[in-house]
């Protein structure tokens, strides 16, 4: 697996505002329905802008139950309904098949949510984007979600190799049915909100630029020219500056002690930038197998430079999973979750991430494997 959307609870996909002039025009107001409760039930609204983590709550009043906030923009956002009672915190230690949660895109305005019997299964009746966003899972299958779920609780049961070979097999396979769909949504929408959403997906964090710019001209004006529109007009012309063989853009970051870091004082030698985050399973999944190859080649002219995607909220869990993991190579931060600087700098839209850097400061390679890595620096050496 190259390359996971983080797309659960407040891991939020990274198409979100950047700090913006916050009016009445901006708001939104959430209601909703969620039928039958239990008298303990609470619902929480979580989303990510201007770098920080928000996490609201709202009291189940006679099924009913309300949010107010601002999103000067489209931004990726998770209802979490905790049906005991017990806190968030507790209700998101539980296995992914055991939550009720629903993904959709928060923006200014009114937002209808009928609930129904869960919040899984809540379907926006007042919500152009979010009504399009359903049409995009539809066309996905909710069941392949569904089936991911599944089997991604099963690996965290069992903590086998054979049943992460099973969601490895699985995820590969629903990426490969789920490209072609992304595209012929963008290309089909062109006014719609989620078909910029799509085409994001569907391009990754490397796009090739002759087949996605024709697409993105396609998309309306205001597509185009909203925040997240003109971010990803940016990807896509520095896409030819990041392109493997070009000489990679230098960076600073403070590493967990607040001493300050740049990629260029490790040239002369192979770098692999690694992309992750203390909350990003599948990154934390990877660490092992990115322990045994840094161990093998750490004296071949080779090191890792972590970049974390972790913010001020997550900064004792960024250093705790660093320890934990037994990552014993330089780690470095903003703290800004999805706005990291260097993130933004590299095209970063999904984690974990990884690009390896030639000494000579060329990029050699994106989202290169551990076991053709290994081999690459042992045939250089």
């Amino acid at each position: 697996m190259k390359k996971f959307v983080p797309a659960l609870l407040f891991l939020v996909f990274p198409i979100t505002t950047s700090a913006q002039n916050r009016t009445i025009d901006s708001q939104f107001h959430i209601t909703g329905v969620v039928n039958k409760p239990s008298p303990r039930s609470m619902i929480y609204l979580l989303y990510q802008t201007e770098g920080r983590r928000i996490i609201d709550s709202s009291v189940i009043i006679d099924t009913h139950f309300e949010f107010k906030g601002m999103a000067p923009e489209p931004l990726f956002a998770t209802l979490f309904l905790d049906h005991d009672g017990k806190g968030l915190k507790n209700a998101m230690s539980k296995l992914v098949d055991e939550l009720d949660f629903l993904k959709f895109y928060l923006h200014k305005g009114e937002l209808i949510v009928d609930g129904k019997d869960s919040i899984t299964s809540a379907i926006f009746t007042k919500s152009a984007i979010n009504k399009d966003y359903a049409r995009l899972r539809a066309l996905e299958s909710s069941h392949a979600d569904h089936l991911l779920n599944t089997l991604s609780a099963k690996m965290q049961r069992n903590k086998d190799a054979a049943s992460e070979k099973r969601y490895v097999v699985y995820y590969d396979s629903l990426q490969s049915v789920r490209q072609p769909l992304l595209k012929r949504f963008a290309i089909n929408n062109p006014t719609s909100y989620i078909a910029l959403v799509a085409l994001q997906e569907y391009a990754g964090a490397f796009p090739d630029v002759n087949e996605i710019a024709p697409i993105f001209n396609r998309l309306s004006s205001v597509i185009k020219n909203s925040k997240a529109g003109k971010d990803f007009n940016v990807l896509l012309k520095s896409s030819d500056e990041l392109a493997v063989g070009k000489l990679a853009p230098d960076f600073s970051q403070a590493d967990t002690t607040g001493q300050i870091v740049s990629l260029s004082s490790f040239k002369g030698k192979y770098v692999l930038i690694d992309f992750w985050a203390s909350w990003c399973g599948p990154c934390r999944a990877d660490n092992p197998k990115w322990i045994k190859v840094y161990e093998n080649l750490k004296g071949k002219n080779f090191t890792i430079l972590g970049v974390s995607l972790d913010g001020q909220d997550t900064r004792d869990a960024w250093r705790k999973a660093i320890k934990a993991d037994g990552l014993s190579w330089t780690q470095v931060s903003d703290l800004k979750h999805w706005d990291n600087v260097v993130a933004k700098q590299f095209g970063i839209n999904a984690i974990p991430q990884n690009i390896l850097i030639a000494p000579d400061g060329r990029i050699a390679a994106k989202n290169i494997e551990p076991e053709v890595l290994q081999k690459l620096i042992e045939k250089s050496h």
